[in-house]
């Protein structure tokens, strides 16, 4: 069966057609998913949510002048140009636009192989208050890095990207769309490519083999760029010993390392042999881990059955009643839990990202899934929203523009009722959400997505 993405680097007529009709004219007042373009915004009354200092700050009024914020204070002390748009926040919470670290755009339809999203995702991101993202992979990253031009000209609405290059994997990987590398040669050749082609990190997947990783490695790091891995037979200490950066999926990468079946439940221990050794070299070597839980996914929601088309609504009718093999086990994701904690505790960094590529599981509804799992295994909710904001921008390196509400930064901004920092479960009250100043109306984006993820 042939993928749906097949010319590297050129849209399709109707998907230009389609870009063209949804997006056009983003920041005026005529389009239905903007609600907020003027060049300076006060937003009064607002409880914000301090990220870097753990507090909130009550009865704020914040300026945005040109995307950025220029002023934070008490209203009556902060002063507010004659032609400002004033926005009475009262009762509602402003955090810092969410910043994840593994998103997809594109979708599985079944057959080993994924479908481009680029109208759907991108605004179900936007509407859920993620503001920046790097991708975790793609089968043809062209697509991925075409929409990012896109969206940075302001033709598309969605959130900031950082494209990850494809998924670099030995022939023995399951997937048709894996780019296959073999050696240190072909490994740096092709990390050498991608990032002139404006990639600024690399996936390596779970059949690599060491000198491929290592030609990976020397390569993005001559550029100054990023290595991640989703491991399955390689271990993470030897992934860690060879220089990668970041491990998706957390401690599941490490499969090898605590000898962890796949199709069995299992018993896993934070403190049992060789756990706190591979914590404490992970810590060492300064790796990032990349938190993706399932538990509490929307595998079989039938509440988000609106937003899939229909065939692909019939195969996840399908899926529901006969699971698939490799679907996650719920007990041992939360197993996991205890193995993060450790690794916090002993200092190691850690980011959130969703995953959302199949089984009816959507992004911007499963990046809040992903907030809300994370409390219920007993993290407190600023910890969590400070992990989804400052962590993952200074992850990406931006954290002196984005991943948190202070002077200068840009003015990257999501708006709840309710108050998250408490309840987490509020983040789903989303209302509107800021990039770069201008706001949109989270439910209109949503509306517009319906009915057109996954096959159609």
């Amino acid at each position: 069966m042939r993928s749906t993405i097949s010319y590297p680097g050129k849209l399709s007529i109707l998907l230009l057609i389609l870009l063209a009709k949804s997006f056009s004219g983003l920041a005026q007042s005529k389009s239905p998913i903007v609600l907020y373009y003027q060049k300076e915004i006060v937003l009064q009354n607002a409880r914000i949510v301090d990220v870097v200092k753990g507090i909130i700050l009550e009865g704020q009024s914040l300026l945005i002048a040109n995307g950025i914020i220029k002023s934070i204070g008490k209203p009556g002390e902060l002063a507010i140009p004659a032609n400002a748009k004033v926005i009475d926040l009262r009762g509602k919470t402003v955090l810092p636009g969410l910043v994840m670290l593994h998103e997809h755009f594109n979708y599985n339809n079944g057959a080993g192989v994924w479908q481009f999203q680029p109208i759907s995702f991108p605004k179900l991101y936007l509407a859920a208050g993620v503001t920046t993202l790097r991708t975790a992979g793609a089968e043809n990253p062209m697509y991925d890095l075409n929409l990012k031009r896109e969206i940075d000209k302001g033709a598309v609405a969605g959130p900031r990207m950082f494209v990850t290059g494809p998924m670099f994997n030995d022939e023995s990987g399951g997937f048709l769309g894996d780019f296959i590398i073999s050696n240190n040669e072909e490994g740096r050749k092709a990390t050498a490519f991608w990032a002139e082609k404006g990639c600024t990190s690399f996936k390596v997947y779970s059949d690599i083999s060491p000198e491929a990783l290592k030609g990976v490695i020397e390569e993005a790091h001559a550029r100054g760029l990023m290595v991640t891995g989703h491991l399955g037979k390689m271990s993470c200490t030897e992934a860690a010993n060879l220089g990668i950066d970041n491990i998706e999926h957390s401690f599941l990468s490490c499969s090898v390392d605590l000898s962890l079946p796949w199709n069995s439940n299992w018993n896993l221990q934070p403190d049992q042999e060789g756990v706190n050794e591979l914590i404490d070299l992970l810590v060492a070597k300064n790796i990032v881990m990349t938190i993706t839980p399932f538990s509490d996914s929307d595998f079989g929601n039938p509440s988000l059955f609106d937003y899939l088309s229909l065939d692909e609504r019939k195969r996840v009718e399908r899926l529901i009643k006969n699971p698939p093999p490799f679907l996650p086990k719920e007990v041992n994701d939360k197993q996991l839990r205890p193995l993060e904690k450790r690794f916090i505790q002993k200092g190691g960094r850690v980011a959130l990202g969703a995953d959302a590529a199949d089984l009816g599981i959507l992004p911007g509804f499963q990046n809040h899934n992903v907030l809300v799992t994370m409390v219920k295994a007993g993290w407190a909710p600023m910890e969590v929203i400070k992990m989804a904001t400052i962590d993952g921008a200074k992850v990406l390196k931006l954290q002196n523009e984005t991943g948190s509400i202070e002077i200068g930064k840009l003015a990257d901004l999501m708006i709840v009722s309710g108050r998250p920092d408490q309840n987490i479960e509020d983040i789903r009250n989303i209302e509107m959400v800021f990039k770069k100043g201008i706001g949109y109306d989270s439910k209109a984006l949503r509306e517009q997505a319906k009915g057109l993820v996954g096959r159609h």
